[in-house]
């Protein structure tokens, strides 16, 4: 399994295509309570014509680490981890979190970013201040919150699974991570020069197409 040392601390990412092509590198950002394997079926689908990358962010999925309850603390470690991995250009794709993560790396590092991939995202979120609270008091994260981020012609297969690895994650790790999202805020979207491909689900209903922040 690969790891890649970072502030001392083993960040596990999953790596398709060549290596040789670090030139070419696309680098996956997962969100909330997720980790690197939310990109298993993008990263099916790459060339060996690119490198790709998909990481745990600290406190996520094999990493080490904690997780961080601000998006420019994550930011920070994505940055740091591209560097131990020598990759100095790279287009980034974030989902959710992970956008907004994205963003981010935009506005401070411009010279890193060719392009932005901004899948189910926003400049600000709204989180469910109940979902919050009971996350806080250490209740699992509910199937009826999974299944608001799926179309409702997602396979039952893709669910389940889905279902089961969030009951399995620790309340702490959502708590803490849905807490950095609904404290981050992009105002600088003007600033954004690069390339970015913007994808919402039509039937998202957590982050639609007319959210009026984004």
């Amino acid at each position: 399994m690969p790891f890649c040392q970072v502030k001392g601390v083993d960040i596990h990412y999953i790596a398709a295509g060549s290596e040789a092509n670090k030139s070419k590198s696309v680098v996956f950002i997962h969100g909330a309570g997720g980790n690197g394997k939310r990109w298993s079926y993008q990263l099916k689908a790459v060339s060996d014509e690119h490198y790709f990358v998909a990481l745990d962010l600290p406190g996520h999925g094999q990493s080490g680490g904690n997780p961080c309850e601000q998006i420019f603390l994550y930011r920070e470690w994505v940055k740091e981890f591209l560097d131990a991995m020598g990759i100095g250009s790279v287009v980034v794709a974030g989902h959710s979190m992970g956008g907004a993560i994205a963003q981010d790396l935009a506005v401070k590092y411009p010279e890193m970013i060719k392009g932005l991939i901004l899948v189910a995202t926003a400049a600000r979120f709204k989180v469910d201040p109940a979902r919050l609270e009971a996350l806080a008091r250490g209740e699992k994260y509910r199937p009826e919150w999974v299944r608001l981020s799926f179309s409702s012609s997602a396979p039952a297969e893709l669910l389940d699974e889905f279902v089961a690895e969030s009951q399995k994650t620790d309340p702490g790790l959502y708590y803490i991570d849905l807490l950095a999202c609904n404290r981050f805020v992009m105002d600088k979207l003007n600033e954004i020069q690069v390339p970015t491909l913007v994808i919402c689900g039509t039937e998202d209903v957590s982050l639609p197409r007319n959210f009026p922040t984004f």
